[in-house]
């Protein structure tokens, strides 16, 4: 039987079992470990922005070796466990005359990229849009605009590392909007199919120096009014496509499927009457 240090190992084992049930992702501030990535914990991963060379004392790292209680004998052997599929070795870090004794996951830079894209997908709010004419307002055959707020159409990022013998490596996920899909209700009878637009970007702010003779590359014309609805509203919603790349310390990077977020609009459609005098 191999023996080693039986009651540092047995308690990090217990820690790292309670992480596993409980599946949270901690805080993307650079103070927790772990995470979960479709239904895998990942014990030992930080989050948040990585040390840099020199900014933290010089750790050395000694790999963990057992021996035979029975007969005495070392091992040069690395400790082992497996949990959820990822293969922890056991090491002791000192740092600045400290020791801890740490299981390592081995974790490639794709593997920490899956990591970073699980917090980054966190981060993702629903789309900030707005509308010309307003939601309230909408008229039959007059094309109404829409756009995302330009202070929310950006590239959002996060950031998973890990620290090694051989030192941090890092992988961050870049989510960047790429386009929008605009789906409404625009029929005479509830329940009828809905119509949609899908544009490229941000689509085109209006103001009113454009005045009514403008054009936007995302505007959806309604057809019918919304008043023949029991609410007298139709039903809409604005979906944002999410492109998700990653790059890391180590000269890896590649694409990570995308994402999607959405809001829901609710649209009062009027019919204007010319009155012939």
């Amino acid at each position: 039987m191999r023996v080693v240090r039986w009651v540092a190992v047995s308690t990090l084992a217990v820690a790292m079992s309670m992480a596993s049930m409980s599946g949270r992702v901690d805080a993307i501030d650079g103070a927790g470990s772990g995470g979960a990535a479709d239904g895998t914990i990942w014990a030992g991963v930080q989050t948040g922005t990585p040390p840099t060379e020199g900014s933290a004392s010089i750790c050395v790292w000694t790999m963990e070796g057992g021996y035979d209680s029975s007969t005495g004998e070392s091992s040069d052997a690395p400790i082992t466990m497996t949990m959820n599929g990822i293969e922890y070795i056991l090491y002791t870090r000192t740092c600045s005359g400290w020791s801890t004794v740490v299981w390592v996951p081995q974790l490639d830079p794709a593997q920490l990229a899956q990591q970073a894209s699980v917090l980054v997908r966190g981060q993702l709010s629903s789309p900030a849009v707005h509308l010309a004419p307003p939601a309230d307002a909408g008229v039959v055959t007059v094309p109404t605009w829409i756009w995302a707020d330009r202070s929310w159409w950006k590239p959002v990022s996060a950031t998973a590392w890990l620290p090694t013998p051989s030192g941090v490596i890092w992988a961050r996920a870049t989510a960047t909007p790429v386009r929008m899909t605009f789906s409404t209700e625009d029929s005479l009878r509830d329940g009828d199919g809905r119509r949609s637009v899908v544009c490229d970007g941000p689509g085109e702010e209006w103001d009113r120096s454009i005045g009514d003779d403008g054009t936007s590359n995302c505007s959806y014309t309604y057809r019918h009014a919304s008043t023949s609805h029991a609410s007298g509203r139709f039903d809409a919603s604005v979906a944002v496509d999410w492109e998700i790349s990653w790059q890391s310390n180590v000269g890896s990077g590649g694409r990570l499927p995308g994402y999607t977020t959405s809001t829901s609009l609710r649209l009062t459609v009027q019919e204007l009457h010319a009155l012939v005098g």
